[in-house]
């Protein structure tokens, strides 16, 4: 028995006139289309596929967002595909993000459609809530909520997200080419502390001997001494003009959907920041009751100055104020889940084009969350975190490449181009079959 939606949901067909005819591959199931309220932020567009078999997993699916518009016939494929290769009941969480929605309303909106998901579709056929596992995918903007889901909404003992599949996920909106190269002796500290005191390269579990005051501070010294060595080439760099996603297109995605500058260092809106600190620090002029404080090189009487302030004020024009500059900083490690906390996170099939400028990002969160699986597993089965010896280490990082995959396909590797990803339903269809044997109620 279909589960009831709640009564007081708006519901009509998902399908507007213009695709109902549209001919895919897979058949297009049963969809309802649910309005849910925002309180006084409007209302959160869902788009529900039924599955025909019942109890169904569910997976929660996440568009693109505005980086690839008006993709519906697109969108359409994907879904179709989803559901015929995953047996699973889709919900499409329809985020708003644009000029008039910039962040953190995607977030909100991300988790308020993961909290109908949990209230109105893991129930039994009395209408009863049930625990259940849910899988959660998306790519681009839809990729960096589906991360941000799958870290923060995975506790145990209760529903809980447990299969994430993104491709070309955005998990860091502080893009390579906003931040000035800069020698690594030369390199500003954060602000402030961070939770740890190890670069973000580290490995923590690694068998370090910390007691010594060597490591971080004698090493920068070293370094001073030494030329600068040049940066290596990256994604974004190398591939940053593809036609399917190039980076000025991202960066002027970027500049809309954040109000503040500082809004893209949030770890809900760039998830890789739950593992390690910002790249970036942003150096805010000072302010005019900051010079007025201090205290003037050479001691002046009271019609001096004012005769040079009245001077002055002749020759200056009017400017605008000043605004904050990006500088690159030293990123430190972060703990996660932290300590107490009671998540488990859950299994992972992250991928991006071999040409896509994303891809560093997806390896570094690849890399990043298999090292919080390793540590965790550790911790939890041993009671330590640090390796024993190289076997340990090589063991935990075997477990832990198993339940984080990494893939990387031809060109951008996007769902949502097919135009120019003759292999878009291939990768979809593998996504859907991963997620139908993860989302099976005895896999563990």
């Amino acid at each position: 028995m279909r589960p009831l939606l709640r009564p007081w949901t708006a519901r009509r067909s998902c399908w507007p006139a213009s695709l109902r005819l549209f001919s895919a591959a897979h058949a297009l199931p049963r969809c309802e289309h649910i309005a849910v309220p925002s309180r006084s932020n409007g209302s959160l567009s869902v788009d529900v596929f039924h599955s025909s078999t019942p109890s169904s997993p569910v997976l929660i699916y996440l568009p693109p967002g505005p980086v690839i518009p008006e993709s519906a016939e697109e969108q359409t494929r994907i879904i179709s595909t989803l559901c015929a290769t995953s047996g699973a009941t889709v919900a499409r969480l329809n985020f708003r993000a644009s000029s008039q929605h910039q962040f953190p309303t995607p977030v909100h909106d991300a988790l308020l459609g993961y909290d109908w998901v949990r209230q109105n579709l893991l129930q039994d056929g009395f209408s009863r809530p049930i625990i259940g596992h849910v899988g959660v995918c998306g790519e681009l903007v839809g990729g960096s909520l589906s991360v941000m889901l799958a870290l923060t909404e995975c506790r145990p003992g209760e529903s809980r997200i447990t299969a994430a599949a993104v491709n070309n996920p955005i998990v860091d909106w502080v893009f390579p080419d906003d931040l000035p190269t800069v020698a690594e002796a030369e390199l500003l500290e954060p602000a402030a502390p961070d939770e740890t005191a190890m670069l973000a390269d580290e490995d923590p579990m690694a068998l370090t001997d910390r007691s010594q005051p060597d490591s971080h501070t004698n090493r920068t010294m070293k370094d001073r001494k030494r030329s600068a060595k040049p940066l290596r080439s990256n994604a974004w760099q190398l591939y940053g003009e593809d036609d399917s996603i190039p980076t000025v297109t991202l960066s002027a995605e970027r500049d809309v959907l954040f109000r503040r500058q500082e809004d893209v260092f949030d770890r809900f809106a760039s998830p890789i920041h739950f593992f390690r600190s910002p790249h970036g620090l942003l150096l805010y002029p000072k302010q005019d009751d900051v010079w007025a404080s201090e205290q003037p090189d050479n001691a002046m009487d009271i019609e001096t100055r004012m005769d040079l302030s009245h001077y002055q004020s002749h020759h200056l024009s009017p400017s605008t104020p000043e605004l904050p500059v990006l500088a690159r900083c030293r990123a430190y490690a972060r703990i996660y889940p932290p300590a107490g906390s009671n998540l488990n996170l859950p299994e992972w099939r992250i991928s991006a084009g071999s040409q896509s400028p994303l891809l560093d990002q997806a390896s570094e969160l690849a890399k990043m969350i298999r090292r919080s699986v390793a540590r965790h597993t550790l911790k939890k089965r041993m009671g330590r975190i640090r390796w024993q010896d190289t076997t340990e280490k090589e063991y935990y990082d075997d477990f832990a490449n198993g339940r984080v995959a990494l893939d990387t396909f031809a060109g951008a590797g996007l769902w949502a181009d097919q135009a120019n990803n003759e292999q878009w339903e291939a990768q979809v269809e593998q996504t859907g079959q991963w997620m139908k044997e993860v989302l099976k109620p005895e896999f563990t």
